[in-house]
């Protein structure tokens, strides 16, 4: 049995929102589940966050 997977364009994996659970990435048009973190990358992210909130690229 064959599964055939939608390939999204970077324009679309932006417009796919990050409303999710989880973090997604793009990896040659196919959309992935990313790892989680350590508690340590954790409360680096946060720091990083308070210092420069994340704004999405415009297209």
């Amino acid at each position: 049995m064959t599964i055939a997977t939608q390939r999204l364009t970077l324009h679309e994996y932006l417009a796919y929102g990050t409303d999710r659970d989880r973090g997604y990435e793009l990896v040659k048009g196919e959309l992935r589940p990313m790892g989680l973190g350590t508690g340590r990358h954790g409360a680096i992210i946060k720091r990083l966050v308070r210092v420069k909130p994340y704004s999405s690229p415009q297209p």
